[in-house]
């Protein structure tokens, strides 16, 4: 008996070394004031936040009457950020209704959210990575031309962003060549048909450059992120390193 307990130990100390725990997030949770408009939000972080990468999340359904989806949205990026080599953080605030991302009042309430979460943790943050799904990438662009932080990256899933402005005319703000864009765009996405989507895709990232701007396309990908988290997580975590 002495000599089995003595093996099961050794077998549950191997086990414990090949699967080592994933790090755990917290959620904060903050109501955001913007003139009149109140935006639910939430910050998905570590229990020791240093100097994180900062991920803002942009939601769907971006004039739905639902108007308290920032709390949970970004609660979507945390399967990646525990498997991320650098410390990160996700953050996500509520459009609604007439307040939709291209709105002034939400733009405002991501960078005040920024500035709450850099009172909160007592760190700076000068640039961000935006993820956004749907017509959140609306909100992509908007913080690009309008937020007041830089921007290191960009990834845009399922969006359509041809109804915003010119692709050539847009790659040429300094604003937008400012980080990368990355897109992932399906063949089978119900909202937006790839002959809607993709000759804007291919026109703004040939005027970028490869380097600045690349498509990610699937034959098969639908609209919903479960597809993308189902099908093609690797294409996610690329871009959360």
């Amino acid at each position: 008996m002495k000599i089995f307990c003595i093996l099961l130990f050794f077998v549950a100390t191997i086990f414990a070394k090949q699967s080592p725990q994933l790090p755990k997030f917290s959620a904060d949770s903050i109501l955001i004031a913007v003139k009149n408009f109140q935006s639910p939000a939430a910050v998905f972080h570590l229990k020791k936040v240093r100097q994180p990468k900062v991920y803002v999340w942009f939601h769907g359904g971006m004039q739905s009457a639902k108007c308290a989806k920032g709390y949970e949205a970004a609660n979507a990026l945390v399967p990646f950020l525990e498997k991320s080599k650098s410390e990160a953080i996700a953050i996500s605030v509520s459009a609604c209704k007439e307040n939709h991302w291209l709105s002034n009042n939400a733009l405002l309430a991501v960078d005040k959210m920024l500035d709450s979460v850099e009172m909160r943790f007592h760190i700076r943050i000068d640039s961000v990575s935006l993820v956004g799904v749907s017509d959140g990438g609306l909100g992509i662009a908007g913080y690009t031309l309008y937020g007041k932080r830089s921007i290191r990256s960009r990834l845009l899933v399922s969006t359509n962003l041809s109804a915003v402005a010119d692709a050539k005319n847009l790659a040429q703000d300094p604003k937008i060549r400012q980080g990368a864009w990355t897109f992932l765009q399906g063949g089978s996405d119900r909202l937006y048909p790839r002959n809607q989507t993709l000759p804007w895709m291919e026109k703004f990232c040939a005027a970028l450059g490869v380097k600045k701007c690349r498509i990610h396309f699937d034959e098969n990908g639908e609209h919903d992120w479960s597809w993308w988290t189902t099908h093609r997580a690797e294409w996610i975590q690329e871009f959360i390193p």
